[in-house]
Formats: C-alpha cells, structure tokens, sequence
C-alpha cells in the first residue's frame, strides 16, 4: 500500500504535495462513474466485447485495483497508435487527470461516494453500438459451425432490396455468436449476384500464377512461391487488384467497434445490390450457430465525400523461424489526388509494428502514422481530426515487423517459416487506408 501511495503522489511536483493532499478524496459516484461512462461502457456492458460489465459500483468494485494497473500503465482504454504522429478523432487515451483520478481512488479505498451524486444512466439500443439501425440485413439461416476441422471462411449473400441510392454514415457487424465468429467483412455487390467461388484455382487466376494453396475457402501462399519481403521495385498487377477494395463498406474485427463516419462523409449503398459477408469461424469443442447482421444508419442528404478504401499490401513474403524482427514492406502510388481520413494496419499474432511513409512527387518525405506495438487483439481504425492531403504520385510505403521468436508469447510456433495466409497461425501485411477522392484546392495548412 505505501507502494502504491508513493506512486500516486510522484505524479505530482514536490511543492504540490500538501495541495495534493488536501483535495478531496475521489468518489466512485461523483468521480469515475463519469470516465467510465464516457471512455469505457461502449465495451464494458452486458453483451459486448469485454469480459466483464462496468455499469454500477457493484460491478466495478471488485475490480478496482486490476482497473488502476491497466489504466496507470496505459494498456486501458487500448490505443496502440504513436502519440507523436496525428491526431485522431476516436483516440481512447485517458487523460492525466483522468488516471489520477482512478488511482486517487483506489488508492483511497475505492469509496462509492454518495449515491445522488451520481450520473443518469448512459443509455445504449440493446445490441448496437450505433444506436437504432434504420435498416438491418441478417444471414437469411443460421449457419452450423461443426466442431470438427479446422477454422471456415464462409459467404452470405444477403439482397438489400433497396429502391434507390443510399448513403449511409454508420455500419456495424454484430455476430450472431461471438465465440465462433473472429471476424467479418462486409462487401457490396451487384443484386442476383450470389457467393462468389473462392479457393487457392480462383486466386491463382487473379495473381496469374499457381501462388496459393489451401482447403475449402482458407487460402495460403505454397511454401515454394517465390519470395519478395520488399514489394516496393517491382510493379505487382495482382497486389493492385487485390488492395482495390472499393467494394468493402464495413466489418468486424478483434477488439474494433462499429463503423461511424465523420461528418460530412458517407458510403454508398447502389440500389438494388448485395452485402456479400465473409465470416472467418473459430473452433471451440462443440458444435455452434450462427447468424451475423449487418446495420445501417443512413445519412440525412447524400454525400460528395464519399468513402473508398485501399490495401497496400504483400502475399509475397516468408517470415524465417526464431526471427525477432523480420522487415516486410509494400508500396502503393495514388493515381489521383486524395483526401486520406483513417488507417488500419492488419497483421496477424507475430505481427511486432508498422509504419506508413509518404514519398511525395517532389521527392519529400514524411512518416504519416505508426503503430510501435501493435496488439492483434485490438484491430482499431485510426481516423485522422482533419483529412490529410496526398497529391498525385504520392508513393505510400508501408513498412510491418514480425516477431516469429519464442519471446512472443502469441507465437503458436517459432520453430516454422511463416508465409501470408488467411489461418491466423499463418500472417498477413495489409496497411488499410480510408480516403476520398479530392475536389478543389488543396487545404490551407495542410
């Protein structure tokens, strides 16, 4: 306890001792209820993502002390972006004086406080971050998700029957059972269009070699494909195509909550076309059900600034057994001016940091974002306050670390060479970038 005391009262200058001394000791009703509602519950309820609900006192109690560990050494809220490079408008990082608040707190006992200081209730539509969907699309049956086999990428084609155009400024995936579903990935497509074929033949046609093997709709690259760690010399056609995902409106990943645009941006939903949904199913020992749904919240007028995405990516590169910090890069030059509004940097359970450099036309340089340790547990989309400009030409370097040694305690097995592959024991290197096509001047500032 005077450990803990002594590292409560460091965050303070020496001559601000009796000063911090005198302040009232934080209440549980008056004082952290507020930080929990505002930075936490979104996952801390009944229901969501977090193992364990923080929506009264009786809930937060118990919990009190592994609270002020995770918050003092900032591991909660997660937030795995450098905080030297942009700023975000979703950042979850809690302020100083909101972590000293909670170990003041803790520190002092953990006081409930008395109940009338207490907030009204943070409401929230059960089973949506979003709020009230206007319209919900959900798998047309349930799938069985058998407990034999390894993990399953399975397509549903689900018809939106929509009349006309629509501009949507809010998705969210919900998983019809969280403990088969790890991930989602909604698409557009034309209506009538159905399940498309998927497998190492159809794949192999796209990169125009034999570069994938698999079984069922898993794919990865054969162990004999060649080798490339560094796209960025050489042109790739099929890394072009692959990372075109204009198509993708939204989805579900570890630890990242619902799609919601900023203002002034939304996705277009065409009339009468498809959500195509790919699920990647986990095992657990039983048979499981399935049904996944997809929300919108439409906007009020259509947007001009309208959403595209775009994956640098590599399939090409082989991580070597015991290597604690292999390089692998991928390059993608815009062929139009753009406004980027979010990244999304996806690796699987090796996957160490990864950077995003512009080269810009005039030879210039700048390092536009960085995950120095990022967290396959926490898949976040970082979306930038202001826009940031790319001019025409503009090479986007994406630069990802892999720790395949026995000191990464995710690593299922350091003793193998590690190629792409949709399995999350195999890796992948996507940089995701969100942006909109530029119209008009370019930005004062920017």
């Amino acid at each position: 306890m005077l450990a803990s005391t002594v590292l409560a009262l460091s965050a303070y200058p020496v001559f601000g001792w009796t000063e911090a001394a005198e302040q009232p000791v934080p209440t549980f009703t008056k004082d952290v209820m507020p930080i929990l509602q505002e930075r936490c519950q979104t996952c801390h309820r009944p229901g969501e993502i977090a193992p364990m609900s923080l929506m009264s006192f009786q809930e937060v109690r118990p919990w009190a002390r592994a609270i002020r560990e995770k918050v003092l050494g900032r591991a909660m809220p997660p937030w795995h972006a450098d905080p030297g490079i942009g700023e975000f408008s979703n950042d979850r990082r809690l302020s100083e004086r909101e972590i000293q608040t909670i170990v003041r707190w803790v520190d002092a006992g953990a006081p409930e406080g008395n109940p009338a200081d207490l907030p009204a209730p943070r409401t929230f539509i059960e089973g949506w971050g979003i709020g009230q969907p206007d319209a919900v699309f959900t798998m047309t049956d349930g799938f069985k998700v058998s407990a034999a086999g390894g993990d399953e990428y399975i397509y549903f084609a689900i018809p939106t029957r929509f009349t006309e155009d629509k501009y949507v400024r809010a998705i969210e995936v919900r998983p019809g059972n969280r403990r088969v579903v790890h991930h989602v990935l909604a698409f557009l497509q034309r209506g009538g269009a159905g399940v498309p074929l998927r497998g190492p033949q159809n794949q192999n046609r796209m990169a125009g070699t034999n570069l994938f093997t698999g079984e069922g709709f898993a794919i990865w690259v054969a162990d004999d494909a060649p080798v490339q760690d560094n796209e960025c010399p050489l042109p790739n056609v099929f890394e072009d195509r692959f990372g075109d995902l204009t198509r993708l409106i939204g989805g579900y990943v570890p630890g990242e909550g619902a799609k919601i645009l900023p203002a002034g941006y939304a996705q277009k939903i065409p009339a009468g076309s498809e959500i195509l949904l790919q699920v990647h199913y986990a095992k657990t020992a039983k048979d499981e059900w399935d049904r996944t749904s997809i929300g919108f919240i439409f906007s009020k007028e259509p947007s001009t600034r309208q959403i595209e995405t775009r994956w640098v990516a590599n399939h090409y590169f082989r991580i070597p057994a015991n290597a604690n910090r292999h390089e692998v890069k991928g390059c993608y030059t815009f062929d139009k001016d753009a406004d980027v509004v979010s990244f999304f940097p996806h690796m699987h359970v090796r996957g160490k940091d990864m950077e995003f450099k512009a080269v810009y036309p005039d030879g210039s340089s700048e390092i536009l974002f960085r995950v120095p340790s990022y967290d396959f547990q926490w898949q976040t989309t970082y979306w930038l306050k202001s826009p940031l400009h790319i001019p025409r030409g503009t090479r986007i370097e994406v630069t990802a670390h892999y720790d395949n040694s026995i000191a990464n305690r995710a690593n299922p097995n350091p003793n193998t060479d590690v190629r792409w592959g949709d399995p999350t024991y195999y890796e992948m290197m996507i940089g995701g970038i969100n942006f909109v096509s530029f119209q008009g001047a370019k930005p004062a500032g920017n």
